[in-house]
């Protein structure tokens, strides 16, 4: 449709009429959803369709040199295109329009049509696609460390990734997977007859070394006649080491759990102590003994038995003795001593002490203390493994708080002691707030160390007999002994002022971290169960949640 400010008129004697025609109300261009203008020789627009306002505006906008060039150089007789020029649509939204330009009439009396094709879509569209196909790469590069295709021999027909098994890519092309696998199976993996999740696959790579592969894949005729298969292929030799180290150790805590349990049904290491001793001493016939530990740096703790005044002079001549044997005097009594090995360590002493009157120590009674002090030397070793497995069944390992269970312990002692001479106290819960954002942003080791540091903060505005614990997660737990209500909350004001410096641990994310505190003030009277006084903290820190975080609330 001819523009109602131009109407074409008398297009048959116009030297550029069958351009002008094109414009008619019936002509091709007048319904056109493109733009289309026609300039005249003077240099205006003679004619323009409906769709024509992006290209008017471009003619009258910053675009308007480039385009008026080009017109300039149709109006000479050269066709001329100009590609994805920028433009404001109808709707005030950006337009993408590939134009055209095309000279009209003769050279004495030459008009310009511009013709322009909104490519808008197509450029979304293309746009799309290259964000599509870069996120799917990136998915499969972090999903794998090479793609594969085999063909319907079998053989590797395409390999992707910078190193595959360290080959070059090329070098596997033709070749099988079998040739490469340190057992059989390669085959049937690499040429399944239906998608698997996963199957791993021991292979040799490059310099021999074994790896193993997590293979994923899938035929590319599923159903129908073998003519190929394609998947990803990932390294996880890494992982299953970390499997077969974890495996290890479970398989050592379960032996430790079980000679603990043997122990247990049996006799204790401390009791098995004492009554090595007492047969010790009954044995040879001596008057008191002593059992000790050795510790590394020299230091000697009891474990049993008598102390004498002479003892350092026993233990230094032990400890000097080319074969850990003593023998010495005090007045009327003879020492003996015993270094107690372990593995060549030196772990601890067996001493004895008799009167001279008995005569010396005989060969026999060598004989019989030196076996003994083997077996002492495994019993202090369990005594110290049995001590060491109690401080971590009680310990978090990461923050080296008291867990869950060793602070409960804990509670029920100093809330009993609590209420017994009427001192009162504060059980407080802490949770780290927006914790989770920490995770999901820097990662698990940024949330451990966020964990570490709550736990300093707690221990520094704490006294130091006062229990802190993890219950797990991001949720802490301390008992305040002898406090009141006042005293509490300053308590809690002066833990989320610290609190504030876990801020650190998450820079630049919308939520803040924190602490919302909930306390439940401990009741001077007998009814006050200790499950109350938990359920109480619990109903505080309730409290907090539903009703906003970073702040702290007192049940009392």
């Amino acid at each position: 449709m001819a523009s109602s400010s131009e109407p074409p008129s008398d297009l048959d004697r116009t030297p550029f009429g069958a351009a002008l025609a094109l414009f008619a109300p019936e002509g091709p261009l007048a319904l056109d959803r493109n733009p289309a203008l026609l300039v005249g020789p003077d240099g205006a627009v003679a004619a323009a369709n409906m769709a024509a306002a992006p290209l008017r505006a471009l003619l009258a906008g910053s675009a308007g040199p480039d385009l008026r060039a080009a017109i300039a150089g149709a109006a000479e007789g050269n066709p001329g295109r100009i590609a994805a020029l920028e433009a404001t649509g109808a709707d005030g939204k950006p337009q993408f329009l590939d134009i055209t330009l095309l000279p009209c009439g003769p050279e004495s009396h030459r008009g310009v049509l511009i013709l322009g094709r909104d490519i808008s879509l197509e450029r979304a569209l293309r746009g799309a696609l290259i964000d599509s196909r870069q996120r799917f790469k990136e998915l499969i590069d972090a999903a794998a460390d090479f793609t594969w295709e085999v063909d319907a021999a079998g053989k590797f027909s395409f390999v992707s990734g910078p190193l595959a098994l360290g080959y070059p890519p090329s070098d596997l092309i033709g070749r099988a997977p079998q040739d490469f696998a340190l057992a059989e199976g390669a085959d049937i993996i690499f040429n399944g007859s239906g998608p698997h999740g996963g199957a791993e696959l021991w292979m040799r790579d490059a310099t021999e070394r074994p790896v193993c592969l997590l293979v994923q894949g899938q035929p590319l005729t599923p159903g129908g006649p073998f003519r190929g298969a394609r998947g990803l292929a990932r390294d996880i030799t890494a992982q299953k080491a970390r499997e077969t180290e974890l495996a290890e150790a479970r398989h050592r805590e379960r032996l430790v759990v079980h000679l603990l349990r043997s122990l247990r049904r049996a006799i204790d290491p401390a009791e098995a102590i004492a009554m090595a001793l007492n047969t010790a001493i009954q044995a040879v016939g001596a008057d008191i003994g002593r059992v000790a530990e050795l510790s590394p740096d020299g230091s000697v703790k009891a474990l049993g038995g008598e102390v004498t005044p002479a003892d350092p002079v026993l233990i230094q001549a032990a400890s000097t003795a080319p074969e850990g044997v003593a023998i010495t005097q005090d007045g009327h009594r003879l020492g003996l001593a015993f270094i107690c090995r372990h593995e060549t360590r030196r772990v601890g002493l067996l001493m004895l002490w008799r009167d001279m009157a008995r005569g010396d120590w005989l060969a026999d009674d060598l004989f019989l203390l030196g076996e003994l002090a083997e077996q002492l030397a495994v019993l202090i070793e369990q005594l110290k493994g049995h001590e060491a497995l109690k401080h971590l069944s009680t310990t978090d390992a990461l923050t080296g708080l008291l867990n869950r269970r060793g602070f409960e312990t804990t509670l029920a002692r100093v809330v009993e002691r609590a209420r017994q001479e009427q001192q009162g106290g504060a059980l407080v819960y802490v949770d780290v707030d927006n914790f989770k954002q920490i995770n999901d942003h820097f990662g698990h080791a940024q949330g451990d160390a966020a964990l570490v540091a709550t736990a300093d903060i707690l221990r520094g505005q704490l006294r130091a007999r006062d229990p802190v614990g993890r219950l797990g997660g991001d949720e802490f737990v301390a008992w305040l002994d002898g406090i009141d209500r006042e005293e509490a909350v300053a308590r809690a004001k002066a833990l989320q002022a610290a609190g504030r410096d876990l801020t650190r641990f998450a820079p630049g994310t919308e939520k803040p971290v924190g602490f919302s505190i909930g306390i439940a003030m401990l009741r001077r009277d007998e009814a006050d169960s200790l499950d109350a006084l938990m359920t109480r903290a619990d109903e505080a820190m309730y409290r907090i949640k539903h009703g906003g975080k970073g702040s702290y609330v007192v049940v009392d």
